[in-house]
């Protein structure tokens, strides 16, 4: 049985999922690389049994995976968003005997996007799905930030929404989608470690 059927009337689209590892250098610098190469396993492993066989999961650089659904009932994102947090930090990493808490940030938007009936290029989605993160990053951690289809969305307040999404969500421009995943395991200050500082507009 698909774990995401669609409840009656509720149209089917395609999502894409970018999560990033929270505190991953932490985890490095305390626990060694080697804890850091299961964490990442065990994520991937996750992902694995937390999706299905036709969604495409790849490791998208350092600690952060991209996660395709090709199907998913749009009603039903916000539900998938939420299984890939708890399904990562309900299981423990256990490295040389030693349990490591491991949670995500997800930023997530459903694919392909066609603001006023436009289909945008994936490249400009996954920086969508960039900001997003981003976002749940800086907010906490261990939660999802989710970016609406942005049907009505004009070509003026998409440039904003492109150019900063925190503040086009602010100004009212969009509402974004907020999942969270739970209080996380508290970690030790790690300035190494703090919310990403990169320009959040400039893609991948």
């Amino acid at each position: 049985m698909d774990r995401y059927r669609a409840p009656h009337g509720d149209d089917v689209v395609g999502a894409l999922f970018l999560l990033d590892i929270d505190h991953f250098k932490h985890i490095n610098d305390r626990h060694g690389h080697a804890a850091g190469d299961a964490v990442l396993k065990a994520v991937a492993e996750t992902l694995r049994v937390t999706l299905r066989e036709t969604d495409l999961i790849v490791r998208w650089g350092g600690e952060e995976f991209l996660a395709f659904l090709p199907a998913v009932p749009r009603g039903r994102v916000d539900e998938v968003a939420l299984r890939i947090l708890r399904g990562v930090s309900t299981h423990a990493v256990v490295h040389q005997g030693r349990d490591i808490a491991v949670h995500v940030s997800v930023g997530f938007v459903p694919f392909p996007l066609a603001p006023g009936g436009v289909p945008l290029a994936w490249e400009r989605v996954l920086n969508l799905a960039d900001m997003a993160l981003y976002l749940a990053k800086k907010n906490g951690r261990n939660r999802a930030y989710g970016v609406p289809a942005l049907e009505h969305v004009g070509a003026a307040a998409l440039a904003a929404i492109e150019r900063d999404l925190e503040r086009a969500w602010r100004d009212g421009l969009l509402e974004l989608t907020v999942v969270d995943g739970g209080a996380p395991a508290p970690q030790p200050p790690d300035a190494g470690d703090a919310a990403p500082s990169r320009q959040v507009n400039t893609g991948r």
